[in-house]
């Protein structure tokens, strides 16, 4: 290489210092939540993968960030609607692999709860306002993200949907047509279900086909959801894409999203350098797979938190509490124990239980979608 040649290539790596290799990094799902590895001043952290969100640290992260105050005050919405004012700082300390990233807003907040249900410290939210200027690329197959400067490629089999990027939290918007009805929807990586659709614009358009479940619905970073909600499937379209029957689930507290459970049978493409998703076609549909009841431990006792109002399990009740899972004692539980009992829900087919009154049950695990058909 000439001397030319040589300081030529020196202005040129000048110039575009932030061109980005292709950088494939590994997530795990955990009860819909894609959690990645973010690195602080070489330490290894759990974080949320939320494009539906601003990005969150724990407070635990106060002495290795070095947050740097701002004059932004943020007044923000999660998935339950609750609203709060969030004070904003910026850091340069936050690196996923080989990528830094500059200048990153982001507020602190208590997410221990996401811990819990997780049953893995998580210590933080990587928010849509990181996800800024480059494509992420997730495959739920292998359980990869690929994040790269390269537009998304459409083929015959991909479905391309525009989006707005909401005013300052980078946040994805979306136009979906759910029966006829166009409807502002939120990309979120960050929900675990398929599209949650606000309980008026349900009303709408559902018909007497439908689930109902009962009990703990959803949490988020300042709210918790209980009633009932209803499941459905529903024709939908997006940007003049027919994506056929969807999952659709009612809740009375929370905006409309899309979730992990839909994109799940997509590769998906997040396109933030040209503001679009691109949805590449897979072989698998929608499902649902549950024991059609949700556990949780409270008080020192593994309770029923959410329950499928189906008639086969007309023995089991809100609140019950279960004594034993597989003939395991569950009388007395605590965190790791817990996550002991959720392996088994995550990963069995069939379970039985006990319930304090002597009940012995025994669940299958199905796609519940079939009790649609």
């Amino acid at each position: 290489m000439n001397t030319y040649q040589k300081y030529r290539f020196i202005i040129l790596l000048f110039i575009f210092p932030f061109f980005l290799k292709a950088v494939t990094i590994p997530f795990e799902l955990v009860d819909g939540k894609i959690i990645i590895n973010v690195n602080v001043k070489n330490d290894q952290y759990n974080f949320i993968f939320d494009s539906g969100a601003f990005t969150i640290l724990s407070p635990e992260l106060k002495d290795k960030v070095n947050g740097r105050k701002s004059n932004i005050i943020f007044e923000g919405v999660d998935g339950n609607k609750a609203k709060s004012r969030m004070e904003i700082l910026t850091t340069d300390n936050l690196q996923i692999s080989d990528i830094k990233f500059k200048n990153v807003n982001f507020s602190f907040a208590d997410v221990s709860w996401m811990s819990s249900r997780a049953c893995k410290k998580i210590s933080g939210i990587f928010g849509a306002n990181m996800m800024e200027e480059k494509v992420w690329q997730i495959d739920f197959k292998n359980k990869t993200i690929t994040i790269s400067e390269e537009a998304s490629k459409i083929d015959s089999g991909s479905a391309m949907i525009p989006f707005s990027p909401e005013n300052f939290t980078g946040v994805p918007k979306v136009k979906v047509k759910i029966r006829n009805q166009v409807l502002d929807y939120i990309f979120d990586t960050g929900s675990g279900m398929g599209f949650t659709l606000d309980y008026t614009y349900y009303n709408l358009i559902h018909d007497d086909n439908f689930l109902t479940f009962e009990g703990l619905l959803a949490q988020s970073v300042h709210s918790v959801s209980k009633g009932e909600r209803q499941v459905d499937l529903m024709e939908t379209e997006i940007n003049g894409n027919n994506l056929g029957p969807q999952m659709i689930d009612s809740n009375p507290e929370s905006r409309n999203l899309i979730g992990t459970r839909f994109m799940e049978n997509y590769l998906v493409d997040l396109d933030f350098i040209n503001k679009k998703i691109v949805l590449h076609k897979t072989d698998t549909l929608p499902r649902y797979d549950s024991f059609g009841i949700s556990v949780a431990p409270i008080g020192g006792s593994l309770l029923i938190v959410n329950k499928l109002q189906i008639p086969e399990l007309t023995e089991l009740k809100l609140k019950d509490r279960i004594i034993k899972v597989n003939h395991i004692d569950t009388g007395k539980i605590n965190s790791e124990q817990f996550c002991d009992i959720k392996k088994i829900f995550d990963n069995d087919q069939k379970i039985i239980v006990e319930t304090e009154s002597g009940r012995k049950i025994s669940l299958e695990k199905k796609n519940v979608l079939q009790y649609l058909k």
